[in-house]
């Protein structure tokens, strides 16, 4: 095409979503994704999260049906230039879903770039004749039933054979980076797991700041008393001297910005102590501090580093104590609340952004990375029927993969690894997370660091549960 309109790859994209594929070519079409590689030949080659949506599956197959029946992305709607399938993404992504990211831009201008280049001018009345209308059916039917199984098209669609109508969808893996298999991870023949297994919940415990803190907030006399026996672990408690103690934190966080670290110290130890007596209102005070804490992360009204570390603690410790809040536990209506806390999380712990290296980034990384570890171990543990990841449980597994090749720190590797090992190693829904992780192609790098023994063996249980 010219140094000026060179293109390394022609890309394919699709969205996946409820644990399906979905994607344009003849018509909107749908599958696992583990069918589309093996009936395609196509990996992937960059995989990006786009964030969570508040649509329903039903909701969303709705809008497919809408697009397909207005002929926005019908049967016949191809274009090779205009309406391919990586505008199907992005109107999928933005309008069907409304998230707020959606395809590279880069990819969105691919076809003008080439239709500009020398070549391209030439080619294009050509290519323009080539383009056919499609026959094969949608997967998404116009209304009643659901979208069919892309590989079970009914039985009076046309046989005969046609010029390939999408070569968007056609184009064979990079042989320099597809696969789909695990090709680096360590072997073991064994099928056992005893360092994952004998992982409780990282909990931050810690009693030796308690009286600084104290001098620091100079609470009224009850307070001072209730906040002084939170150095003793062995100390009994009343429930409403612990929800005492949530609603006074909550008035300094709220109000004294001076001293949010300090209150925030106490409280990742008031959300660990039960009480003799627990009734409703110790999971209702304990969900509006945490919730507090939660949206004062989502809102990025903690400025200092040290101050969001000890937040994530405080999260940390409330979803892996013997109650925790009912939005942590993914009760009722809450699961959309622990989806986009355990984003964040994802993003706190990103080794990639700046000053990763620096100690306070560091201690930042591995406060998130415990929260995650413990959502993982509350919904792999829990006693729920039903074998599909939730879309919180699919973030942490997918995005704690990403960070594992360029994790420099060994105690957040280690949490990362612990995390997808629990997820993996599920009664529930480890035979799902196993086949996401395979058919999305995520262990084609080595997942560990250093000489760390401990590390390098929670790595090769992650490989044992893989393999």
């Amino acid at each position: 095409l010219g140094p000026q309109h060179t293109v390394e790859i022609i890309p394919h994209t699709a969205i996946i979503a409820y644990g399906k594929e979905y994607y344009f070519g003849q018509g909107i079409e749908w599958c696992s994704p583990h069918e589309f590689r093996a009936t395609r030949g196509i990996h992937p080659i960059d995989i990006q999260p786009l964030g969570h949506t508040a649509c329903t599956e039903q909701q969303f197959e709705d809008w497919c049906r809408a697009q397909a029946a207005n002929g926005s992305f019908g049967m016949q709607s191809y274009d090779f230039f205009h309406r391919n399938c990586n505008n199907f993404s992005e109107e999928a992504a933005r309008q069907g879903l409304r998230l707020l990211k959606g395809v590279p831009q880069w990819i969105l201008d691919l076809p003008q770039k080439f239709l500009k280049s020398p070549m391209g001018m030439a080619v294009r009345p050509m290519l323009e004749q080539m383009q056919i209308t499609n026959t094969a059916p949608t997967n998404v039917p116009s209304g009643g039933a659901g979208p069919t199984r892309a590989s079970q098209p009914p039985a009076s669609s046309p046989s005969v054979a046609t010029p390939v109508a999408n070569p968007w969808a056609n184009i064979p893996a990079a042989k320099s980076t597809a696969s789909a298999q695990p090709s680096s991870l360590p072997k073991q023949t064994s099928r056992a797991t005893p360092l994952l297994d004998k992982q409780t919940a990282l909990l931050s415990t810690d009693t030796g700041v308690v009286k600084i803190c104290i001098d620091r907030l100079k609470p009224d006399q009850e307070h001072n008393e209730y906040l002084s026996k939170l150095a003793d672990t062995e100390a009994l408690w009343m429930q409403k001297d612990i929800n005492s103690l949530h609603q006074y934190l909550r008035t300094v966080i709220e109000n004294d910005t001076q001293n949010i670290s300090s209150a925030l110290m106490l409280l990742r130890l008031v959300v660990l102590r039960q009480s003799l007596n627990s009734d409703v209102s110790s999971n209702e005070e304990q969900s509006q501090s945490t919730q507090l804490v939660a949206n004062l992360l989502m809102e990025d009204k903690l400025k200092s580093l040290a101050t969001r570390s000890m937040a994530w603690c405080v999260l940390s410790n409330a979803i892996g104590s013997t109650q925790p809040p009912d939005w942590e536990n993914c009760v009722g209506n809450d699961c959309v609340k622990l989806t986009q806390v355990i984003d964040l999380a994802l993003s706190n712990s990103d080794p990639n952004k700046d000053g990763a290296s620096s100690p306070k980034d560091v201690s930042l990384r591995q406060s998130a990375a415990a929260f995650l570890y413990n959502s993982a171990r509350i919904v792999s543990d829990d006693g729920n029927d039903g074998t599909e990841l939730s879309e919180g449980m699919m973030s942490i597994l997918l995005g704690c993969f990403e960070h594992l090749p360029e994790e420099t720190d060994v105690i957040t590797s280690k949490r990362h690894h612990m995390a997808v090992g629990q997820l993996l190693k599920s009664h529930k829904f480890g035979e799902t997370a196993v086949e996401l992780v395979k058919d999305l192609g995520l262990v084609d790098g080595e997942t560990s660091i250093g000489t760390n023994d401990e590390l390098a063996g929670l790595a090769k249980e992650v490989a044992v549960l893989l393999n």
